[in-house]
């Protein structure tokens, strides 16, 4: 074999390597100091192995041979997490950031989509909830496995968080741990779990109902049901929030917007129930029968309920102005 085949045999081989690489090397320095140190080692070998001292096709060929494949050679550098069920723990919590988002963005689209098909096409509590359960499950279920499929995947090629941002934002972040200069807090992240948590375990109360049904309107339940999920859907976002902590804004900016879309959709349901007051369960003690009975509201109080309903939306708005408010004040914080 002539030196110029032996080079396009190694060559040849070396660029089946590149190949094999997980493509989280491909951009880096590194990538280039593992082809060549591997050639560098096949032509190492290649003369231990030949008789002469030098190169030879047979030598060459045995050399390549030693090496293994370039599919066994990439498997070795693709086992850079710590194993962790079947996602590396290395890509965990970031798997959990991202299936907590999604999922909070599929529950507001479903919604959304309820109630606008609620506008468009006639509004039927029984039918809305049954279409939400059924949207939300199914979203969830979708979702769940399209991403785990997604993080295994990249858990078997050995990627780490870090390898999704650029170059720009590494050396920032070096530069801010080498002269210990902390991310500036732009929000309490205790402060947003526990917050997010309350919501969470209401709107789980509203939803399963674990009090006596049959002394309230069944039409009452249907819209606790719905304002369960609103909260359940905001108590998600708030304690989303939290576990990212002062951390990527971008994506604090995406829940914001996403938090004000859900604050938007409730309004209509409290509207509703505004304009209901028969609805709401005024509970009194019967001697006769020994129990409580539902007499429901005095319409003596019927101005006094709908005012308040007014307060709850006024109040909805702002907190809802107050979440533009943050969207753009968190903006400064992306380019710090």
């Amino acid at each position: 074999m002539s030196e110029k085949v032996m080079e396009n045999s190694v060559k040849e081989f070396i660029k089946d390597v590149k190949k094999a690489l997980p493509d989280w090397l491909k951009d880096k320095k590194e990538h280039k100091d593992i082809l060549a140190d591997l050639e560098e080692h096949i032509w190492t070998k290649a003369k231990e192995l030949s008789e002469t001292g030098q190169a030879t096709q047979e030598s060459v060929h045995k050399a390549i041979s030693h090496m293994g494949s370039p599919e066994s050679i990439a498997k070795e550098y693709k086992k850079r997490g710590t194993p962790k069920v079947y996602i590396t723990q290395e890509m965990w919590p970031l798997y959990i950031r991202v299936i907590s988002i999604v999922f909070a963005i599929v529950i507001a689209l479903t919604i959304l989509a309820q109630v606008v098909s609620a506008v468009f096409e006639g509004f039927n509590l029984g039918e809305f909830i049954a279409g939400l359960v059924e949207g939300i499950q199914l979203g969830l279920l979708f979702s769940f496995t399209i991403i785990t499929i997604i993080f295994v995947v990249l858990s078997m090629e050995g990627y780490f968080p870090e390898d999704f941002k650029s170059k720009k934002q590494l050396e920032k972040e070096k530069l801010a741990v080498e002269h210990g200069k902390p991310i500036k807090p732009f929000i309490k992240p205790v402060g947003e779990i526990i917050g997010g948590g309350i919501q969470i375990i209401i709107g789980v109360v509203f939803i399963i109902q674990p009090f006596p049904v049959t002394l309230l309107n069944p039409d009452f339940l249907l819209l606790l049901r719905i304002f369960g999920l609103f909260m359940l859907a905001e108590g998600t976002m708030d304690m989303t929030r939290g576990v990212i902590g002062n951390r990527q804004p971008g994506t604090h900016q995406v829940i914001h917007i996403i938090t004000l879309f859900i604050k938007a959709m409730i309004i209509p349901f409290i509207i509703i129930l505004m304009n209901h007051p028969e609805l709401i369960p005024w509970l009194q003690y019967d001697n006769v029968t020994d129990t409580f009975i539902n007499i429901g509201m005095s319409p003596e109080f019927y101005d006094a309920f709908r005012w308040g309903m007014i307060a709850i939306i006024v109040i909805v708005i702002l907190t809802g102005i107050e979440d533009i408010y943050k969207v753009f004040k968190i903006e400064k914080y992306r380019t710090k």
